[in-house]
C-alpha cells in the first residue's frame, strides 16, 4: 500500500469542499494576475507587419519587461491606441529625443541611415502621411512603425507614442 503525505480521504466531506472551492479561487486568481501583469497571448490581425508577422499568428507579450528597462529601438511591441481604443503590433522605430527623417526611401534616425534587414528587399520607406519628412520624438514617446509600409498605419500617421501606450515587448516564436 502507498503511502501519501496528504490523504483526501481522512478529511472530512464539508472540509473538501472549502479545501477544493480556495483551489479553485487561488487558481482563477493566479491566471488573472499573470495575464493582466505579466505574459499575455496575442494575436496578429493584418498585415502590417508583414514578412515578420503574419495575419492569424499568435505571440506572447511580456508586460513587466518595461518595469526593469527601456523600450529600445528593433523592440516588437504592441501598442494601446486610445482615439481607437484597439491594439496594434508595430516595430519601435526611435527613442525619445530621437530625430527620424525620411530620404530617398529610406529611414534616417539622427542623421544615419536606420538599418532595416527584417525588410523585404525593394521596400520603400514614405513619410509624407506626416506631412513633414522630418520629426522629433518628445520626451517620454516613441516612434513606431510597421514591417510591411505600404499598408501599416503607424506613427507616420498618428505620431510617435506614449510610454504608457506600450502594452508590452512581444515573444515570436
Amino acid at each position: 500500500m502507498k503511502r501519501y503525505l496528504f490523504d483526501y480521504r481522512s478529511v472530512p466531506h464539508e472540509k473538501r469542499t472549502l479545501i477544493l472551492a480556495a483551489m479553485l479561487f487561488g487558481s482563477i486568481l493566479s491566471y488573472f494576475l499573470i495575464t493582466r501583469f505579466i505574459l499575455t497571448v496575442g494575436e496578429v490581425e493584418g498585415d502590417s507587419m508583414l514578412p515578420t508577422l503574419r495575419n492569424g499568428e499568435r505571440y506572447l507579450i511580456n508586460r513587466m519587461i518595461y518595469q526593469f528597462r527601456d523600450p529600445v529601438p528593433g523592440d516588437i511591441v504592441e501598442i494601446h491606441l486610445k482615439a481607437l481604443d484597439d491594439f496594434s503590433v508595430k516595430r519601435i522605430m526611435a527613442s525619445p529625443g530621437d530625430v527620424v527623417q525620411f530620404k530617398g526611401g529610406r529611414v534616417y534616425v539622427n542623421g544615419k541611415i536606420h538599418p532595416e534587414p527584417y525588410l523585404t528587399e525593394g521596400v520603400m520607406t514614405d513619410g509624407k502621411a506626416l506631412g513633414v519628412n522630418v520629426f522629433k520624438v518628445a520626451d517620454n514617446a516613441y516612434f513606431v512603425m510597421g514591417d510591411n509600409r505600404s499598408v501599416s498605419v503607424d506613427s507616420r500617421v498618428f505620431g510617435a507614442v506614449q510610454r504608457q501606450q506600450l502594452v508590452g515587448r512581444l515573444w515570436i516564436w
